[in-house]
């Protein structure tokens, strides 16, 4: 399986959090946005 994911933007509504980090990999519930669209994939397969 083949995955693409999609992590754009400046995510200017969201300063001052996106100052210095990108948007994907702010902490939601401590773990960053990126990495669970990432082991959501690999468990899928």
């Amino acid at each position: 399986m083949q995955t693409v994911v999609l992590a754009a933007g400046e995510g200017t509504r969201m300063r001052p959090l996106t100052a210095r980090t990108p948007k994907p990999m702010l902490p939601v519930a401590g773990t960053p946005l990126v990495e669970r669209c990432l082991e959501e994939a690999i468990a899928a397969g």
